[in-house]
């Protein structure tokens, strides 16, 4: 079959290929034509649409929490102030090398460097806000 040519495709082949699911690459390389030709090929023959939305698989979602579990959520609540007061006691024997290992640093990506700025600039700059509304 010459490259291209979907006069030979067989239909029920195609409708196979096409309900496995198989990827656009592999029905092209199969029947030798380009994907663009297969999506043609998907509006001139009645073919089902790509990806089913109704297939797909929905995972259940979560029960709605109980009255324990709220309850139990605003007791940790209470319980911030009593753990910062020990991680804080805890921080204080750290050691200067304990506490280098365990600073976060953020890297810097660039560097701004200042210029002098001209009198005349700062005042027509000045001005310029002044006379614009924004």
């Amino acid at each position: 079959m010459a490259a291209g040519d979907t006069s030979r495709i067989d239909i029920e082949t195609l409708r196979v290929q096409w309900s496995s699911h198989s990827s656009y690459a592999e029905i092209c390389s199969f029947w030798t034509v380009t994907r663009d030709q297969l999506i043609r090929l998907r509006c001139v023959l009645p073919l089902p649409p790509r990806h089913d939305r109704r297939l797909r698989h929905r995972p259940e979602r979560a029960a709605p929490p109980t009255p324990e579990e709220i309850a139990a959520s605003e007791a940790s609540l209470d319980l911030a102030p009593a753990v910062a007061a020990r991680v804080t006691c805890v921080q204080i024997t750290w050691d200067d090398r304990t506490r280098a290992e365990r600073q976060v640093t953020k890297p810097t990506m660039f560097t701004l460097q200042e210029i002098e700025v001209p009198e005349e600039a700062r005042e027509f700059f000045d001005d310029l806000n002044r006379d614009t509304r924004w």
